[in-house]
């Protein structure tokens, strides 16, 4: 759970360990030992109980929430560093990211084609309100790139990420559609000139922001 997507190479030279431990770690084949353990504790401020034993809190001084926590119970994902356009802006799509979120796997394991194909990203602009607001952050499944009439896509054309409804029509053309309509237009390009990357299959923004001073 604490790795999430860092690659087994990586963590292994994080925390000096061979390449071949952390599977038996992994797996429960072998126990780590106290000095690994305390490097994790330390690393990731989690307590030694939940990391051993998976007991709540799993930080210290965050209260317990009745029960204990299970890995098994969430996965992490990442969120990239690159934004998604939902106006004019052009973002190149980054493989680096700089953050990952818990999501419980019961709920990503329904709603994902499968979750390692998920990724988080951020919006800006706001051709996509009042569906998608500038500031959202939307869940894409780089699984889904099949056109389904009137869903919501991540995709690039030429240099330009952006989010858009996809309409089907006749002649082998997509129709690209934004929810703004008062200040945006709908279009008609060719099924070629579209890269579809990932399916929106869920978003979330904050209410209440923090005033600048």
């Amino acid at each position: 759970m604490l790795r999430g997507n860092t690659s087994k190479a990586e963590f292994c030279r994080r925390f000096g360990i061979h390449r071949n431990t952390l599977p038996k770690y992994e797996s429960g084949e072998r126990a780590p030992g106290a000095d690994f353990l305390k490097a994790l504790s330390d690393a990731y401020d989690v307590s030694l109980d939940w990391l051993i034993k998976g007991t709540e809190p799993m930080r210290p001084g965050h209260p317990a929430q009745g029960r204990s926590l299970l890995a098994d119970d969430f996965e992490f994902i990442p969120m990239a560093e690159a934004k998604l356009s939902a106006g004019g802006g052009a973002f190149v799509l980054s493989e680096s990211m700089r953050d990952y979120y818990a999501f419980r796997t019961d709920w990503l394991t329904k709603t994902l084609s499968s979750v390692k194909n998920a990724i988080l990203m951020r919006v800006t602009g706001d051709s996509m309100e009042p569906t998608i607001y500038d500031g959202d952050t939307v869940m894409l499944d780089t699984g889904r790139t099949h056109i389904y009439d009137g869903s919501i896509y991540a995709l690039r054309m030429e240099d330009t990420i952006m989010i858009k409804r996809l309409s089907l029509r006749p002649g082998n053309k997509i129709q690209v559609i934004p929810d703004n309509r008062k200040e945006y237009d709908a279009y008609e390009t060719d099924r070629k000139d579209i890269h579809v990357l990932a399916q929106v299959v869920w978003f979330a923004r904050v209410l209440v922001r923090q005033e600048s001073e």
